[in-house]
């Protein structure tokens, strides 16, 4: 199984004061850190190396780190430092260093998938593998279609036709990257293989639930409260 890099520096602007001092990924969902839910399931889902992406109140995470522990994985932690990398930089930054195709997740995101499968449906000689629900405009605006057997995918200006959308999770190279500057947004490099016809896709069935509004932070409350029962 390849490394995981779950993102995790966002200021969370649109969730207000709840996320003033606190990162959004570390905010509780019944009284247990949103991260914690992420990193259970990685644990139990084959991950074994996680490496987290961060940046605004980094200093949280060090103490998130030691406070808990966990049976497979081994989390590292990568500072963005002070000059802001994008979510593409954050990728590409820690890629360099560890030399291998590698998961991307983002830290206010939690997907009920079998990684397995991903992993297996990659093609190393392609661009990234991106994973895709048919959204239908229902949880957030739809970015992705298909032309036949191609991805078409654009986060900047997605078209009438699309009805599926990036569900979160990806896997990348290190040569994905190799014609990107320094500070990014990681949809830049989907869109470009996308354009080339070489972006692949996964399809997953299960809807994801995120926290980057307090809409959303309502739903994914209400969904652990079942999920842990």
């Amino acid at each position: 199984m390849y490394p995981f890099i779950i993102l995790c520096g966002g200021l969370a602007t649109r969730l207000g004061e709840i996320a003033v001092e606190t990162p959004k990924c570390l905010l509780k969902l019944n009284n247990k850190p949103f991260l914690l839910y992420q990193l259970e399931y990685l644990d139990k889902n084959g991950a074994k190396d996680v490496f987290l992406s961060v940046g605004h109140l980094s200093d949280k995470f060090y103490d998130f780190t030691r406070n808990y522990t966990f049976q497979n994985i081994n989390i590292r932690l990568v500072d963005d430092g002070s000059e802001p990398l994008g979510t593409g930089g954050a990728v590409k930054n820690i890629i360099a260093k560890i030399n291998s195709p590698s998961f991307v997740m983002y830290g206010d995101s939690f997907l009920r998938i079998n990684f397995e499968n991903i992993y297996n449906a990659y093609d190393v000689n392609l661009g990234p593998l991106i994973v895709v629900y048919k959204n239908d405009g229902m949880y957030d605006v739809s970015n992705v279609y298909f032309d036949g057997k191609h991805v078409v995918y654009n986060k900047t200006n997605p078209s009438h036709l699309a009805n599926y959308i990036d569900y979160g999770i990806g896997i990348y190279k290190q040569s994905d990257f190799k014609n990107m500057g320094k500070s990014f947004d990681l949809s830049l490099v989907q869109e470009h293989f996308s354009n080339i016809k070489k972006l692949q896709h996964f399809e997953a069935k299960n809807r994801f639930y995120e926290i980057g509004t307090p809409a959303s932070y309502k739903k994914a409350e209400k969904f652990f409260k079942n999920y842990e029962s």
